[in-house]
């Protein structure tokens, strides 16, 4: 009997000192899995639409010999592509639009998670906040339709939630 009741104390003792803990390399393998990293970071262009053309010109992708742009249009052929990709662009074309087909989806860079830059473990110690900062490689020509700069990390936070099986990531937390 005075082993069966030291065997239950060392349980509960063991049990009370059970701390949860998340490190940097696991919160990483979690984001990395659950948001698909590495990816492509993609964009839209509306080959038929006058405001995307004026966007690929206004970034040089003409001058670039990337696209050729029509400056002209008959009645007849509104609606038709006035945006045409060259030779030079087809290594950054990714598909057309499955829902549009007059969008082509190009590729702006290789999104990836850089560092993990801080952990902060909440109070119930079963929910933590994670800090990370995602890079852009790759960066393509077409990079300069968006107005951010993918030469520079992105700071982002993930909510990660303790279970039964390990940590996971909280999708209703954003």
């Amino acid at each position: 009997m005075k082993t069966i009741s030291i065997a239950v104390l060392a349980l509960i003792f063991l049990s009370a000192c059970h701390q949860i803990k998340l490190d940097k390399e696991e919160a990483a393998a979690i984001i990395r899995k659950e948001k698909g990293y590495p990816k492509v970071y993609d964009y839209g262009v509306n080959m038929t639409d006058p405001e995307s053309a004026r966007k690929l010109l206004n970034a040089g992708l003409e001058n670039a010999g990337i696209v050729t742009i029509d400056r002209t249009q008959k009645l007849k052929d509104i609606g038709k592509p006035i945006v045409h990709f060259t030779d030079k662009a087809k290594p950054y074309l990714l598909h057309i639009d499955e829902t549009y087909n007059n969008v082509e989806v190009v590729k702006l860079a290789d999104e990836d998670l850089g560092e993990i830059t801080g952990i902060k473990l909440l109070e119930n110690k079963k929910t933590a906040t994670v800090e990370y900062t995602v890079v852009y490689k790759n960066i393509t020509p077409f990079s300069k339709l968006i107005q951010r700069d993918l030469t520079k990390p992105q700071t982002e936070q993930a909510t990660l939630s303790y279970f039964d099986t390990g940590w996971k990531l909280d999708r209703n937390m954003h």
